[in-house]
């Protein structure tokens, strides 16, 4: 980890509005105030592009300049960690590297980076194009004009997809038993989001909670349901780890078991660190785990609104055909050699992530004293950059509110550190290239078949812990 060196406290506070109460802070969050994407807005309207608000151990930072917001992701990497509310989410994920800190997670980082180096993305990409041609093929089987709620479909694809790049295999033997726990671990970072927000609860205590969950002997309904999901997640995970482990000789890796590296799981069970020593199991099942929930819940939700964006505007949607057809054609599937050939159907994903970023919100906590454009910012205080914000002004985005994907095409111009839709910095997404080329692929095996239009003109966006469409999104599937 890299040090963290105190800034001098000679700067002014930034300015900002009074300090919430509690009552009001849970109002906003559970109550009559939903709007947080409008409530950013408006605190930067009001107080420029630095707003400080709280006090003392409940203080928060709000910052949207490029500049300011490469200072605290890249610049500052030391001096900022991962917001509390994440060890909340890691009672669900255990310390995978979306929630892992420090020097564990750096060389938790090292070990895995070269998994997601492009000469493996072939091989995970052929498992990609299984799963989706697997899950279309029940498209197939439904009548010309049905109504999908685009939403949950592509949670469901996006879930096999992975499934399939981490196991090698088709997730239908177990769908049944882990989609739905899956489900429920979204719904426990969601809810534990929300409550880290409103009460700024202690690391310890949220130790204590994380280990409640799962050594308590009696729980109420809610903690008991979220222990039930994470045993069958468990058990899941488990079993397929054992069955590849069992391809070795007496439960040790086998050479040739362990050169298996077409997949995740492969890739995960054959590294080695700097001491040649493996993972610990442990370890496979939390970064499992995180590939399961984060992995599909971005690109999914990302292709959802990427689908209600070009079914409101048919010119961007009918050059995306024109080059589907001219690269894929309707008779043959897409495969990972055709991706480079598919510039506008990567933009459309790629500027439907700009307007509406799954991960519209990025918290980190400051573990020292620092100073952002002579503002003193105090230690524990938390730094939110609003994505959604910085994707949608002015400054850096010419006429922001409009679906351009353009703005994406290779030649295109884009502000460094105003595009975040998988982070920056050292702890940027390790997984961007696997959800872009899992994305494309979606998109141009999907439009090869079918066109997608809405039922809806407008859907409101729901901030939880990604951007999902407030009451889903049902669109009409019609045969091209």
């Amino acid at each position: 980890m890299a040090s963290a060196t105190s800034a001098p406290r000679t700067g002014p506070t930034p300015p900002g509005p009074p300090a919430d109460t509690l009552p009001t802070r849970a109002m906003r969050l559970f109550g009559g105030r939903r709007d947080q994407l409008a409530q950013f807005d408006e605190l930067f309207s009001a107080y420029g592009d630095i707003v400080f608000t709280g006090r003392g151990k409940s203080s928060f930072l709000l910052i949207r300049r490029p500049e300011h917001v490469e200072h605290v992701l890249i610049g500052g990497s030391g001096r900022y960690v991962k917001a509390a509310h994440y060890r909340l989410l890691a009672t669900v994920t255990g310390q995978g590297l979306l929630t892992n800190e420090g020097d564990s997670w750096a060389a938790q980082r090292r070990l895995m980076q070269p998994m997601f180096a492009k000469r493996h993305l072939g091989d995970l990409g052929a498992h990609m194009v299984a799963a989706i041609d697997d899950h279309l093929a029940g498209w197939d089987d439904l009548p010309d004009g049905s109504t999908v709620e685009i939403s949950e479909a592509m949670s469901a694809l996006a879930l096999d997809v992975v499934g399939r790049a981490l196991f090698g295999t088709s997730l239908s033997g177990i769908a049944g038993r882990l989609r739905p726990a899956v489900l429920v671990g979204l719904d426990t970072a969601i809810t534990a989001a929300r409550l880290q927000s409103v009460f700024t609860i202690p690391p310890g205590l949220v130790d204590l909670i994380g280990q409640a969950v799962f050594r308590a002997p009696v729980l109420p309904p809610p903690l008991h349901r979220i222990r039930h999901a994470m045993r069958t997640i468990d058990d899941v995970v488990n079993e397929v780890i054992d069955a590849r482990v069992a391809e070795g000789d007496n439960g040790r890796m086998a050479e040739d078991s362990r050169a298996r590296t077409d997949d995740l799981l492969g890739l995960l069970l054959s590294a080695r660190d700097d001491e040649d020593r493996p993972m610990d199991r442990r370890q496979v099942r939390d970064e499992i785990v995180t590939l399961m929930l984060a992995g599909h819940e971005t690109t999914a939700n990302g292709l959802a609104w990427m689908w209600h964006l070009l079914s409101r505007h048919h010119e961007a949607r009918e050059r995306m055909l024109d080059e589907v057809d001219a690269v894929v054609g309707r008779e043959r599937r897409p495969d990972v050699d055709a991706v480079d050939a598919l510039p506008w159907t990567k933009a459309c994903f790629d500027e439907a992530m700009r307007l509406y970023p799954p991960a519209w919100v990025l918290e980190r906590e400051a573990v020292v004293d620092d100073e952002i454009d002579g503002f003193r910012i105090p230690q524990g205080t938390t730094v939110f950059i609003p994505v959604f914000a910085i994707h949608r002004d002015p400054r850096w985005w010419p006429d922001p509110e409009a679906f351009d994907p353009a703005r994406f095409l290779p030649d295109a111009k884009v502000t460094r550190g105003s595009y975040l839709p998988f982070g920056a910095g050292r702890r940027i997404c390790i997984g961007a290239a696997f959800a872009q080329l899992e994305a494309t692929l979606i998109t141009a095996a999907v439009s090869s078949r079918f066109l997608l239009d809405g039922v809806r003109d407008h859907v409101d966006p729901e901030p939880t812990v990604t951007l999902r469409p407030r009451q889903g999104l049902p669109m009409t599937l019609r045969r091209r």
